[in-house]
């Protein structure tokens, strides 16, 4: 065994906003040790709001300019285009494991996202939620892991499936998939570092998404309400997982708890701006017989989305894929028409995106007029307000260039949305010339009108070990700074290009003095992967749990 280890529990969407009240109720014991005998502190994700980009930049310590992934897809599904779910084959920088691994260190990784396939480490892996399913080839290293979790009786899953189509069932309840994947991936977890060795084992939850997703009360609901109560049996539930995972470790491992983003409240204020776009003369909708048309063929796919068995739903898309295409687009994107449109946002991607000549498929505006547009579009956004209180919904609107770096710069949307959440609500006012207009968000059918919860821009970090300090405040970690820190703590080198930074704050002084930071040039490792390419259906599995969760039309 190594001198010491490290341990990394990611939560998915975990937030301190139910965290600190929970554990100061003393409803949550293992989460309140953790606390007093180490560090916490927010964990800033924002710009990167959705799961594939913040993971990404948590293992690898890189800005999505640099890691090259974006989001759960790698384009929008307009019609022109052909665009590919994220996967690890996708991702441009290395993930902290490999330089560990390479270094001789024994790794585990567990059910992270965007790490399919899982790389031949020199350990153990089950690969995240962009797996096609448990049998694909990519999913375990070494292969036989998938045996040796069914001798214990875990019936594994990836993700819950189809989450939005399901039936509500009782509300103060924990879904009964939500409770299964919450069953085996803790198992999984328990089972594994128990009888694996390993120095450093990541693994991620993920049901604190799902459920906050799905389950998130409507504002106002004191804790005491039974709407709480799904979530509340989740968090505890993770408690007592987190509890019977310090029994299995000494006292030289030093302990991480993260979560990739925050939770509160849908804001529909959303998914409004395509409409104030339109109002503003700089987005057009289709009008006549062909809208009525594509929009018939938008009601047919939501609708057999919820009534058609999901196998005849793969052979109908198969038999007709152009009509399937087009549906989805029609969803997506809602009549949109391209040749007078100049700019347009999609609620589920939460991206904004300028229809540049020469990249979009049906692109209007020319290089030129790029730059005074963003410029034209920032002053527009940052005048929209709450209609009841009149305040700004919008703290700022920043060019990706202010944001991102690197050579995967083109792939970051064009501007970037920085939302005042306390603030925005379900609809959006303008200060036209003439008078204000208020405009409300459309009534529609999909995954994501199922959410009653969203993401917010500052996840959790908390940190106990024998080298860390107790009850010391850490001030502005970022996502990026998580897998620096790690690097730090196995005592390997720094890349010297990373974006992240060792937490220093987090550590005693005796320790930095006889431990100081490394940095070196690191080479690209090239691995043999078990899988190079998604197939047809493969693709197609994995779009449908993403849109089954809400997170693509």
């Amino acid at each position: 065994m190594s001198t010491h280890r490290t341990l990394i529990i990611g939560l998915d969407g975990a937030t301190f906003d139910l965290i600190h009240p929970w554990v100061q109720a003393g409803q949550l014991p293992t989460f309140a040790k953790l606390m007093s005998q180490g560090v916490y502190a927010p964990l800033k994700a924002w710009p990167n709001l959705n799961s594939a980009a913040a993971w990404s930049s948590i293992v690898t310590g890189y800005n999505p300019g640099q890691h090259g992934i974006f989001n759960f897809v790698d384009a929008l599904p307009q019609i022109g285009t052909t665009w590919q779910p994220s996967t690890a084959m996708a991702r441009k920088k290395d993930p902290f494991w490999r330089y560990l691994s390479a270094a001789g260190k024994r790794i585990g990784v567990i059910n992270v996202p965007i790490t399919y396939p899982a790389d031949p480490i020199h350990g153990f892996m089950l690969s995240g939620m962009d797996t096609p399913d448990i049998h694909s080839p990519g999913f375990a290293h070494p292969p036989e892991l998938c045996d040796e979790l069914q001798r214990q009786g875990i019936d594994y899953v990836i993700d819950v499936p189809r989450l939005q189509f399901s039936e509500e069932g009782d509300p103060y309840q924990v879904p009964r998939a939500i409770q299964r994947m919450m069953d085996t991936h803790s198992r999984t977890i328990l089972h594994l570092m128990k009888n694996r060795p390993w120095d450093t084992l990541m693994a991620v939850l993920v049901v604190t998404d799902r459920i906050q997703h799905f389950r998130w009360p409507a504002e106002g609901i004191s804790f005491d309400q039974p709407d709480w109560a799904p979530i509340f049996s989740i968090y505890q539930q993770i408690d007592s997982f987190l509890g019977k995972a310090l029994e299995l470790i000494d006292d030289k491992t030093t302990v991480l708890i993260i979560s990739d983003h925050g939770f509160g409240p849908l804001r529909l204020a959303r998914r409004c701006l395509n409409q104030l776009f339109a109002q503003l003369g700089l987005l057009s909708y289709r009008s006549g017989a062909d809208r009525l048309t594509n929009k018939l063929l938008e009601r047919i796919l939501v609708y057999g989305r919820k009534t058609i068995p999901f196998s005849f739903q793969k052979s109908l898309a198969k038999t007709f894929p152009g009509l399937h295409r087009r549906a989805i687009h029609e969803h997506e994107l809602s009549s949109i028409d391209w040749s007078t449109t100049k700019v347009f946002y999609s609620p589920h991607m939460g991206t904004l995106t300028i229809n540049l000549k020469g990249r979009e498929p049906e692109g209007i505006v020319s290089v030129e007029d790029y730059n005074p547009l963003r410029k034209e579009i920032q002053e527009i956004l940052l005048n929209v307000t709450d209609p009841v209180s009149g305040q700004k919904i919008i703290q700022a609107v920043h060019l990706r260039e202010e944001i991102f770096q690197g050579p995967y710069l083109a792939k970051a949307p064009d501007l970037v949305i920085e939302w005042n959440y306390d603030v925005a609500r379900s609809a959006i006012c303008y200060p036209a010339e003439k008078e204000p207009f208020i405009i409300h968000p459309p009534k529609r059918f999909d995954a994501g009108e199922r959410w009653t919860g969203d993401h917010r821009p500052y996840g959790i970090f908390i940190v106990c070990g024998p080298d860390i300090k107790r009850g010391s405040r850490v001030s502005n970690a970022t996502l990026y700074d998580i897998a620096p820190t790690i690097l730090y703590l196995q005592d390997h080198p720094i890349p010297n290009d990373m974006d992240g930074k060792v937490l220093t704050e987090i550590f005693d002084e005796d320790y930095l003095s006889h431990h100081p930071i490394q940095y070196r040039e690191m080479p690209e490792f090239q691995w043999e992967a078990s899988h190079t390419e998604l197939g047809t259906e493969e693709t197609q599995k994995i779009e449908e749990r993403l849109r089954g969760l809400g997170y693509i039309e």
